[in-house]
């Protein structure tokens, strides 16, 4: 890394590796106080840091990241790390901060005391009464008291100690998982420098909404601070007063539905790969789709009209699906439907929601516009490096891709290398990639439950995924494409328990090989409970399963598993539940999670 690097800023990834060791970081080299260092950079930089440290660097690392658990390392024991949290590390880890920096004080004293041992005899010597030593006559006597005394003592500080340990461990040991959004922390540090405006909003609010799908205690506790925001920077009567024109990007809430991508297919389609609708219904059965068609008859919607693409439907029966949907649909368990988005305007009449931006983007990101899904006759080491790298280039293209989309400015620019599709355009052919995705999602979860591909082992759920099992098999090497197969999954597999009165909800490891590198993604993800649960069920699951946990457990059993076993694992994704495995190695590492008790 460049030496003039002041500053680095690490987002969504971070918080939960010590930062100092991993990149490798020598604190006192960037010391401030160092003689070597120029003045004239002291000196700039003095303001910035005298406020936040007691010691002052020429290099700082920022982490905005809302994955826990914290590393206690970047928190407590270094001032060159700057992490930046939603509250609950001054509201929630008072225990863990204060057992951390006393142990670090011990582990200190440990390495720094030559004289140990003489001033443990000394203090053996005190804790006895003046009546007890002035008594013994005998020298060995009065030894053999002194030598009782100071291991009583060093007992208690070894008991004292474990009990600290055993807080720092239960705290790493107790799983993974997002406690905030990311985006939320960055627009709240864009408020405090006055930077708020209706593009950064949008920004932050679809970086939240991408946390609804596994995280919908994150979204809900964000979204009415947002509401407020827009309600803020967009007075309803601004909106009102002004007509839209071309440049119209203005920002509302609105009623929303809880459906895929709705107002860009069918009403059919999108109740079919509505993951929540399809877990109510178990549509991958057919009782479950004569179901749907039951619920649209009830509903008064024929299947003719029910499959118009939305934008061609009768008016008068878009403006009555509000009230046929809050009458009918709760019935079905599929309260919720009905709900508050966020909406951007583009130009007239085009707009997108906050969801249906999220769905686009990720698609952009799971997919490629030009990938090769070819395999390899013979696979030796260099063939395996290149489809390696090949693959990871195609991920940072995807990354820019995603970003161009975000782009507010110009949809589409003109070079001498071609057009470049950017901005609005970009999202609506993320959309069309979203629609293929969902639906190549639901098709292989359906195959797979239909085939009774899922083990269910003691512990957790186990599906696999290999070759010639899968006709897509292709897709899922993508981290976000196992998750979101995962994640659809582990929706349907929670109703079936639920209603079946499961107490326990266990959690699922997916694999799926990728026949290019002849490796495994693996995936382990926390149970899940069933969408729109109300309170008093879930406290009473939870009062009947107490092992129960939606905490990801397996960032911590795939890491200590892969220590113990010698199986050569890579984990390159910002999920710490996702590794990399060898495909000779994957029998015998899930036989030892099986065994191991560590989930």
């Amino acid at each position: 890394m460049d030496e003039e690097v002041s500053s680095i800023i690490l987002i969504g990834c971070g918080s939960s590796i010590d930062l100092e060791a991993y990149l490798e970081i020598n604190p006192e080299q960037y010391s401030m106080d160092n003689n070597d260092w120029n003045d004239h950079w002291r000196q700039e930089l003095q303001d910035d840091v005298k406020k936040h440290s007691k010691k002052q660097y020429r290099r700082k690392i920022y982490v905005l990241d809302g994955h826990r658990p914290w590393n206690l390392d970047n928190l407590f024991n270094t001032d060159m790390v700057v992490c930046f949290d939603d509250g609950t590390v001054d509201n929630g880890l008072h225990d863990e901060r204060d057992a951390y920096l006393e142990l670090v004080q011990l582990y200190a004293a440990d390495e720094g005391d030559t004289d140990a041992d003489s001033e443990s005899e000394s203090e053996a010597v005190e804790d006895l009464s003046d009546e007890q030593i002035e008594s013994d006559d005998d020298d060995d006597v009065r030894n053999y008291k002194i030598m009782q005394n100071r291991k009583r003592q060093q007992l208690r500080a070894k008991h004292h100690r474990n009990a600290l340990e055993i807080i720092i461990q239960d705290y790493y040991n107790q799983g993974s998982t997002v406690a905030t959004s990311t985006s939320s922390l960055i627009y709240a540090l864009m408020t405090k420098i006055g930077e708020t405006s209706i593009d950064n909003l949008w920004l932050a609010i679809v970086g939240t909404s991408s946390l609804d799908s596994n995280y919908p205690q994150v979204y809900d506790k964000l979204q009415p601070i947002f509401r407020d925001e827009v309600h803020r920077l967009v007075p309803s009567s601004h909106f009102e007063d002004n007509e839209k024109t071309a440049d119209t990007m203005t920002l509302t809430v609105e009623r929303d539905y809880h459906l895929f991508l709705l107002r860009h297919w069918t009403l059919y389609d999108s109740f079919t790969y509505s993951s929540m609708v399809n877990a109510k219904l178990n549509l991958w059965t057919q009782d479950g789709k004569k179901r749907l068609h039951k619920m649209l008859a009830k509903m008064g919607v024929s299947l003719a009209v029910a499959q118009q693409k939305w934008l061609y439907m009768d008016v008068r029966i878009k403006k009555q699906l509000p009230y046929i949907f809050s009458k009918y649909l709760p019935v079905y368990g599929l309260e919720g439907i009905v709900r508050e988005g966020f909406f951007r305007y583009f130009g007239y009449t085009v707009q997108l929601s906050a969801m249906e931006c999220v769905e686009a983007l990720t698609a952009l990101l799971e997919t490629s516009a030009n990938s090769s899904t070819g395999v390899e006759e013979e696979l030796d080491n260099g063939t395996i490096n290149k489809n390696i790298v090949k693959r990871e280039q195609l991920w940072i293209e995807n990354f820019w891709r995603g970003w161009d989309a975000l782009d507010l400015a110009p949809t589409t620019t003109q070079s001498a290398l071609g057009t470049r599709i950017k901005g609005y355009d970009l999202l609506l052919e993320g959309l069309g990639k979203a629609k293929e995705v969902q639906q190549i999602v639901f098709r292989t979860g359906m195959s797979l439950l239909e085939r009774k591909l899922i083990k269910n082992l003691r512990l957790y759920r186990l599906c696999v995924l290999y070759d010639n099992a899968i006709p897509d098999l292709a897709v899922f090497v993508n981290p976000l494409m196992l998750a979101k197969l995962g994640t659809w999954l582990l929706d349907n597999l929670t109703e079936v328990d639920y209603k079946s009165h499961q107490v326990q909800l266990k959690p699922l490891v997916v694999a799926s090989l990728d026949v290019n590198s002849d490796t495994y993604m693996v995936m382990g993800l926390a149970p899940k409970y069933p969408r729109d649960m109300d309170a008093s069920a879930r406290a009473r699951l939870i009062q009947q399963g107490s092992s129960t946990t939606r905490l990801n457990t397996f960032s911590v059993a795939f890491k200590e598993l892969a220590a113990s076993s010698g199986a050569k694992v890579r984990v390159d994704s910002f999920n710490s539940a996702a590794i990399e495995i060898r495909k000779d190695d994957l029998s015998p590492f899930l036989e030892k999670l099986t065994l191991s008790g560590i989930i």
